[in-house]
């Protein structure tokens, strides 16, 4: 399922949106030409996609572990994908001049080429948003992973992977940003989050994508990044440090993801 397919027919919501983000337990990548049956393990462990992210990361030359995003990030999670985010900057020499979806688009070709050398079978890699989907094996059993290679604005690495990290509860990571959103909106009707920009006045272009100085705009002096790790933190900090906006940031909030058609509220983290 992708982020474009849900969209939330109102502007502070939209802020957060960003065509062809996954933003549940993927792994749909792959499926047999003939029966349509996926071939991926959708009920994948953390252990079984750290084993499979050393495993390819060795084959590459890549530590894909320290590039992990989405909700294996903690342990004991079930997920239907494991979920990277390389950074071109880390990889290869990038012109600033150039437009950064033609460097996405060079490392992505790099990647490819990267795959294939390690004899990846080509059936088994496929373009997906910004990035490359791979059919890989979990070691020790013979069943297959979705292995998402997303690529980030080259640069943006670090708060790509801050920023698209999980959830340790069973909240998908979305709903931690339609509440930033609802919390920015709250503050100041010019101030938008975006989960791939970071936080953006509208009026005065001044964006920031550092967690302490985003905890500090949406929470004050005493807001710090540790404050917006997870839904739980953010709710914590949102009670104690903006009480007048609170409620109706919760309820709008609340209001997004009920338009998004997910049985979920806010405060009932699991």
């Amino acid at each position: 399922m992708l982020l474009r397919d849900l969209l939330v027919p109102t502007a502070d919501v939209e802020t957060i949106l960003i065509r062809r983000i996954p933003i549940n337990e993927g792994g749909h990548a792959f499926k047999d030409p003939t029966t349509k049956e996926l071939l991926t393990k959708q009920n994948a462990t953390t252990a079984e996609v750290d084993a499979t992210l050393k495993a390819l990361g060795s084959r590459l030359g890549i530590d894909l572990i320290k590039n992990k995003t989405g909700s294996t990030i903690y342990p004991n999670k079930i997920t239907g994908d494991g979920d990277t985010n390389l950074d071109p900057t880390d990889f290869m020499k990038v012109d600033p001049s150039e437009d950064a979806k033609v460097s996405m688009n060079k490392f992505r070709e790099w990647l490819t080429s990267k795959l294939l050398g390690a004899g990846i079978q080509d059936t088994h890699i496929k373009k997906g948003g910004d990035g490359l989907a791979v059919m890989s094996p979990i070691p020790g059993t013979d069943e297959y992973l979705q292995v998402d290679l997303d690529i980030s604005t080259p640069g943006d690495g670090q708060f790509a992977r801050w920023s698209r990290r999980g959830e340790p509860g069973s909240a998908k990571g979305v709903f931690r940003h339609i509440l930033k959103s609802a919390i920015a909106r709250g503050i100041n009707p010019n101030l938008k989050w975006s989960f791939k920009n970071g936080l953006v006045d509208e009026v005065t272009g001044e964006a920031t994508k550092d967690p302490e100085t985003i905890a500090k705009r949406l929470f004050g002096d005493k807001g710090k990044a540790t404050d917006l790790d997870n839904i739980g933190a953010i709710l914590n900090a949102l009670k104690s440090y903006r009480p007048d906006i609170a409620n109706d940031a919760i309820e709008k909030a609340q209001q997004g993801v009920a338009n998004m058609k997910f049985d979920y509220k806010y405060g009932e983290e699991k």
